[in-house]
């Protein structure tokens, strides 16, 4: 049984398979694996949520693998987070660059393999309604988009030179 899911810490875990560090790296239920990877993103990039593997009890693990204890606190994915809200970024940017164009289609035109449309209407329904009772669902973590590798196969690498301009603007970053 899983516990509630709590938000995203800001930087992914060690174990987290959207560390390029992980990607590849043998494992008994093949987590690391780009097709196991690819299945993941697939519900990703469709508005599914993921939790952190190690902090989850409900995780089905391989034999020898040992699983979260039950009383642990589970933790959504920083990596996948991370991932989305990326993408989420790359969508805004064109959305904001290119006034009066379908931004939607610009995105899936320059990201072929980013968020679909009910993927960009998830993000934007938890950063507006997350931790909402009743209506919100889980509140909307903000990770380190610029954590250094991760990635997921297929998806366009985040080159925080480029990039990081993408992040909005929070408060603490204003001088007024």
């Amino acid at each position: 049984m899983r516990n509630a899911v709590k938000p995203a810490t800001q930087h992914p875990c060690a174990h987290c398979p959207w560390r390029t560090a992980n990607q590849g790296k043998p494992h008994p239920g093949g987590w690391y694996t780009k097709a196991n990877l690819r299945r993941l993103w697939g519900g990703m990039r469709r508005g599914e949520d993921m939790t952190c593997h190690p902090t989850d009890p409900a995780n089905p693990v391989p034999a020898g693998i040992r699983p979260a204890p039950e009383d642990a606190t589970t933790l959504e994915c920083a990596g996948s987070l991370i991932l989305k809200q990326r993408e989420f970024m790359r969508f805004q940017r064109l959305a904001l660059d290119y006034p009066g164009e379908d931004p939607f289609r610009l995105y899936r035109q320059r990201y072929p393999r980013g968020l679909t449309r009910a993927g960009i209407v998830a993000v934007v329904q938890r950063a507006m309604f997350g931790g909402i009772p009743l209506i919100g669902g889980l509140q909307m973590a903000r990770p380190d988009l610029n954590e250094p590798g991760i990635s997921a196969p297929d998806v366009e690498d985040w080159d925080p030179a480029t990039e990081a301009h993408l992040e909005p603007e929070t408060n603490a970053d204003r001088d007024d």
